[in-house]
């Protein structure tokens, strides 16, 4: 049974009723005015701040992160009115600082692990409650502040963050290429508070990965899209590397096989994602030109439908764009893709897919969203309430 509020209840009639009434209201109202709420009682702000429970439950929209060192933005990418800038809201955060880099390197349960500076600080966030921590340094030092080389930190070209449910603990995996030439794994423990240090695979480790990899979340497992150049293969070949959490170990999974003429050949993976609620994804481009200036670009998302089973790879749907400038997919869900593109300026266009179409293909939304703040960090992650278990947090102001 649903019972939802009178316009006219008096706050001593709501203080009144049952925690699992005041339950089912509040599991009904969208973020903001639910955190107002929590505002206005004791007792609803112990149900709904402090209470683990009822944050397990609370998830809401995905949405879209977007950040620079200076300004941060979060986009509502599965609202009608894409492209409208009421599908936005302006974001404060406590560690922003305008004169140094922001990279978002990984999204888990509704908090984002940020590294300011590349790898000066790194960070738990959660953006819709404002709820911040500051992570200890891992030993990691900067190339004109130290001069043992095993510290000297040049680049991180791997990393993410997810959670282990058996022992209620939240990780952050972060690989870094070092001075002296090796190539540690840092993991950070929620539960312990500290950093270990294991050693990467030497196919993990590849320095094709110069500019930096962000691991995809599921089945309690980081997993990485690779280019393998091993020495018994005369081309590159792909694979997805998977960095369980719990056990702290490596395994290779593989990606749909897209046949074997010379048209498959020449399509691509590119990017890793989630769609029906934990199950990964990957699209396969192909780029077709006739021509300066003139071509198409054909994408394809697959989902593996039973995890770890090649066989169960799917193709879910598929669209077309013009291939005059880089495009990249962002983020997607089952129903949807949100690609980045460049046409004189940056934007992001939307692609939705009809599941009554037999075709299974996906139409380009009416709406497009440009990017004024330039070139900036984008991660997906969820509305939620959820925090790293025991642990304290600095305030974040939100702005709506």
């Amino acid at each position: 049974m649903v019972v939802m509020a009178s316009p006219n209840a008096t706050p001593t009639m709501m203080e009144d009723l049952p925690i699992d009434i005041l339950t089912q209201i509040f599991d009904r109202l969208s973020l903001k005015p639910l955190i107002q709420f929590s505002c206005a009682s004791k007792r609803w702000r112990s149900l709904v701040v402090s209470n683990p429970q009822f944050a397990k439950s609370y998830f809401k929209l995905k949405k879209l992160l977007l950040a620079t060192s200076s300004q941060f933005e979060s986009l509502n990418f599965q609202k009608s009115s894409f492209g409208d800038y009421s599908s936005v809201r302006k974001l404060t955060c406590p560690f922003k600082q305008p004169a140094h880099a922001v990279n978002l390197l990984g999204s888990c349960n509704g908090m984002v692990f940020v590294a300011v500076n590349v790898h000066d600080s790194f960070y738990i966030w959660n953006p819709s409650t404002g709820l911040c921590h500051k992570l200890p340094n891992p030993g990691f030092a900067s190339i004109n502040t130290d001069l043992d080389s095993s510290k000297t930190i040049i680049c991180l070209h791997h990393y993410g963050f997810g959670y282990v449910s058996a022992t209620d603990d939240y990780k952050v995996v972060v690989a870094a290429h070092m001075m002296n030439s090796t190539m540690p794994l840092e993991i950070f423990s929620s539960r312990a508070g500290s950093w270990k240090r294991i050693e990467c695979p030497p196919h993990f480790s590849s320095l094709a990965y110069m500019s930096g990899t962000r691991g995809t979340f599921t089945n309690e497992a980081l997993h990485w899209l690779q280019k393998l150049r091993e020495p018994e293969l005369d081309t590159p070949g792909n694979t997805i590397t998977a960095f369980d959490l719990a056990k702290e170990e490596f395994r290779r999974m593989p990606l749909p096989l897209l046949g074997e003429t010379s048209s498959d050949r020449d399509c691509f993976f590119s990017d890793i994602g989630i769609v029906f609620g934990g199950c990964l994804c990957v699209s396969s481009f192909k780029r077709q030109r006739w021509g300066a200036g003139h071509g198409r670009q054909y994408v394809q998302l697959w989902v593996m439908m039973e995890y770890g089973v090649c066989d169960s790879w799917t193709k879910l749907f598929r669209f077309e764009m013009d291939d005059v400038n880089l495009s990249l997919p962002i983020c997607c869900t089952e129903r949807m893709i949100v690609m980045l593109r460049y046409n004189v300026c940056l934007e992001l266009m939307r692609f939705d897919h009809d599941e009554e179409k037999l075709d299974n293909v996906a139409v380009c939304s009416s709406g497009r969203y440009t990017l004024k703040m330039g070139l900036c960090e984008m991660i997906d992650y969820d509305e939620t309430l959820l925090w790293l278990p025991d642990s304290r947090a600095e305030g974040g102001d939100r702005k709506d």
